[in-house]
């Protein structure tokens, strides 16, 4: 029992920061974020399978929820956190074919978790301002 508790308070421990970024999106710079996403994300996304993710797609509950999950992808076919496709490293392995990776590789996970997570939330579909991917 004391390991499964030790096992759950590890756990809770590693989701502090994007719990954290999922909370700092309020005060995010939605417009990096919008960049990021337009450049980055669905770039790959639309290697992947053709479909960009809008944030029209959710609303902004769902959004909170799915990045404080850090689950991006169950199939096993890429990286299974969304936060690893906003941290440094990520933009480090894509810097040379991505300009706006490069030009964003300095920015830390925490603050590009947060700008990305504000875009997603400022667009959802019960925002003031829903938004769809071009």
């Amino acid at each position: 029992m004391k390991t499964l508790l030790k096992v759950a308070a590890i756990a809770l421990t590693a989701m502090l920061p994007l719990i954290e970024s999922v909370q700092a999106a309020e005060g995010a710079n939605w417009k990096i974020g919008r960049v990021y996403n337009r450049f980055v994300c669905n770039a790959c996304h639309r290697q992947d399978n053709d479909r960009v993710v809008s944030p029209y797609e959710r609303n902004k509950a769902d959004w909170k929820t799915y990045f404080a999950a850090d689950a991006h992808d169950a199939t096993g076919k890429s990286n299974p956190s969304a936060l690893y496709y906003m941290s440094t490293a990520y933009r480090q392995t894509i810097k040379d074919k991505n300009k706006a990776a490069a030009k964003f590789l300095k920015m830390s996970d925490e603050e590009m978790t947060a700008n990305v997570v504000g875009f997603y939330v400022r667009g959802a579909k019960d925002s003031d301002t829903p938004a769809r991917c071009q």
